[in-house]
């Protein structure tokens, strides 16, 4: 692969950050579905919530680290992260490397050091634009 190729997947640069419109065609895919459409890539995750505002309320201790399966099921279809954060790293390291992070329900911002995880949004969701800061 040439160096120009590498860097528009994003397989040169260390961070990136991407924001995409939450509400496509009418449907909302919450964070739940996000999870699951990034699949193996963060099967054997968990996850730290910052929750500031979901319909209906999920409650979630901030120093509680959850499985992808228990955020999978307590975020499924009927469960919409308004404001909020979800942290994560792999089980066995103690560093973060993806975060993803809903802005007032209108918004989805990912962060992450996975080139894999930035290239599979800017597929998934061609409209994904760099973020300057987070």
């Amino acid at each position: 692969m040439y160096s120009s190729e590498l860097q528009l997947r994003g397989l040169m640069t260390e961070t990136r950050m991407l924001s995409f419109a939450a509400w496509r065609d009418g449907h909302y895919p919450g964070l739940g579905e996000l999870l699951a459409t990034l699949g193996p890539l963060v099967a054997g995750y968990e996850w730290r919530m910052i929750i500031d505002w979901s319909n209906p309320s999920v409650e979630v201790s901030a120093d509680a680290w959850l499985s992808s399966a228990e955020v999978l099921r307590r975020f499924d279809a009927r469960v919409q992260l308004i404001d909020g954060e979800a942290i994560g790293r792999g089980v066995s390291s103690s560093v973060s490397d993806v975060r993803l992070r809903a802005f007032d329900s209108s918004s989805w911002d990912v962060w992450t050091t996975r080139p894999d995880a930035a290239w599979r949004v800017s597929q998934l969701y061609p409209d994904a634009a760099e973020l300057e800061e987070w």
